[in-house]
């Protein structure tokens, strides 16, 4: 594939990553401190937003990873060339973990319908959030499958970008959360609200600008 395309592909990843930060936002986003969140603050902002936030939050689910996926193409075609066989389990992975997000990301809309009619201590709130529990167990291997693979092929060099940037491969960086705490209002609670999505498109972004792709020519091409 044409090294621009690739370009393009990654770009779309980040362009994702922000669809869902701003889908984040309209659920629960409030300016504030990171250290205010709780159990109970989250179903209080989710329970008191305005219906069209919670529509519209439910809609960025499925563009912000149809987006994603064509970010995970994108770092499939950075690796496949190097190593094909690995490069597509990484990407079924991955592509496993996005269609989980979409399910996960997608019920918050009901959860803020379900909290404003039945109240946040409801019996469907709570069933809700045990689906949502279970879905963030089920896509957690996938997410460790993928990045494992990146990371490996990143460090032995199939992956055709800089080394160091599997630093900020989002299952590493999801580590360091708890630097938003550090973030004084009203910039703190946004930013561990969206923290995941943050460090995704940060991630996408820096691996379109130091992607240092080759064009594969044809045999007819080069023969000729």
């Amino acid at each position: 594939m044409n090294p621009g395309k690739t370009r393009w592909l990654l770009w779309c990843g980040f362009l994702g990553a922000v669809v869902l930060f701003a889908g984040d936002m309209l659920y629960y986003g409030e300016w504030g401190s990171a250290r205010v969140w709780s159990h109970d603050y989250f179903l209080s902002m989710i329970s008191k937003v305005a219906a069209w936030r919670l529509h519209l939050g439910a809609i960025a689910g499925p563009v912000g990873v149809g987006f994603r996926l064509l970010g995970a193409v994108g770092l499939y075609c950075c690796c496949r060339k190097g190593a094909p066989r690995l490069a597509a389990v990484m990407l079924t992975g991955q592509s496993v973990m996005e269609l989980l997000t979409l399910l996960q990301h997608g019920i918050g809309g009901p959860t803020g319908f379900a909290a404003r009619s039945c109240g946040p201590d409801s019996e469907a709130v709570a069933q809700i959030l045990k689906l949502d529990s279970l879905l963030i167990t089920l896509m957690t291997p996938f997410a460790y499958l993928y990045a494992a693979i990146w990371i490996f092929l990143t460090l032995a060099r199939k992956s055709e970008v800089p080394r160091w940037t599997v630093l900020l491969t989002p299952l590493l960086m999801n580590r360091l959360e708890k630097i938003a705490l550090l973030v004084p209002a009203p910039l703190g609670l946004p930013l561990w609200d969206g923290w995941s999505n943050i460090v995704g498109a940060f991630w996408y972004a820096v691996l379109a600008f130091t992607y240092k792709g080759r064009v594969i020519e044809s045999p007819i091409a080069e023969s000729a």
